[in-house]
């Protein structure tokens, strides 16, 4: 009896704890948008050499966010977007066709010189599982690196129980980015997720660090630490003690989980190139 009464109030705790975390996150996402300096001006990336794409449209939370209990959305491009973001030019495609635009477009919580991949979308986005959004269009206009714009661009929509995916990755020098990696960290391939993540019940911080692998021109590593954890977006950076050229990152099931608590496939993505 005891037990699952402690069980009962653990779990009453986490709850809590999320809620508060995305109250907390609303008063930011709505507050008037800092402008930061233009996107030519950031340390090149090697995601800044290709094409400009849609990559992911994930849909996080249904009816959860916030006090008003709003969706949320994360969407993945494949370069770096400015603020501010007209919310407008986003246009949201449900099952049925209806076609719902955001209240809020942020880079927020991911917002550091060398994130701002991601935008997320909060509103009224469709209703699972009746309506659920099924598209995302852009039907205005967005600055993004390398003056790009993907008005007229669509990505399809991940399903709300369907968990977190790698959707990209890039190697950096880590005396050119912003981490708390160790400093015996000869670099740092930061790979981002469709939605934010942390760690599942019972995960250990080592468990989290060996599910990652990364393939390189020398053979599989794995990183010596990880960094960037627990900031509330969808960017984690491994730490790797190798200069060998990275290729691709893969991370094992069930060890994270997006904000619904969907717990991640097996999953993973190429590294963007060092040429």
């Amino acid at each position: 009896m005891e037990e699952r009464t402690s069980s009962s109030r653990s779990r009453v705790t986490r709850v809590y704890r999320a809620a508060s975390s995305l109250v907390a996150f609303m008063v930011l996402a709505c507050a008037p948008q800092r402008v930061p300096e233009s996107t030519a001006a950031f340390e090149a990336t090697p995601l800044d050499e290709q094409p400009l794409r849609m990559v992911s449209a994930f849909f996080g939370l249904d009816n959860a966010l916030g006090p008003r209990g709003m969706d949320g959305m994360p969407v993945v491009f494949s370069r770096r977007v400015e603020e501010p973001i007209d919310p407008t030019a986003f246009t949201v495609v449900t099952r049925s066709g209806a076609r719902l635009q955001p209240g809020v477009a942020t880079t927020r919580p991911a917002d550091g010189a060398d994130q701002r991949h991601t935008v997320l979308l909060i509103g009224e986005l469709g209703s699972e599982p009746d309506d659920p959004p099924v598209m995302v269009e852009m039907t205005g206009h967005l600055v993004v690196a390398g003056d790009a714009d993907p008005r007229g661009m669509s990505v399809p929509v991940t399903p709300l129980a369907d968990g977190p995916s790698l959707v990209l990755a890039f190697p950096s020098d880590p005396a050119q980015i912003e981490s708390d990696c160790p400093p015996q960290t000869r670099q740092i391939v930061v790979v981002v997720w469709a939605g934010g993540v942390r760690p599942l019940p019972g995960v250990t911080p080592d468990d989290h660090r060996l599910g990652y692998s990364v393939a390189t021109t020398a053979g599989e590593v794995v990183p010596m630490a990880l960094a960037n954890l627990g900031d509330g977006d969808n960017y984690e950076h491994l730490c790797l003690d190798t200069v060998a050229i990275p290729l691709r990152a893969s991370m094992r099931g069930g060890l994270l989980m997006d904000p619904r608590d969907d717990p991640n496939p097996a999953t993973d993505v190429e590294i963007a190139g060092m040429e």
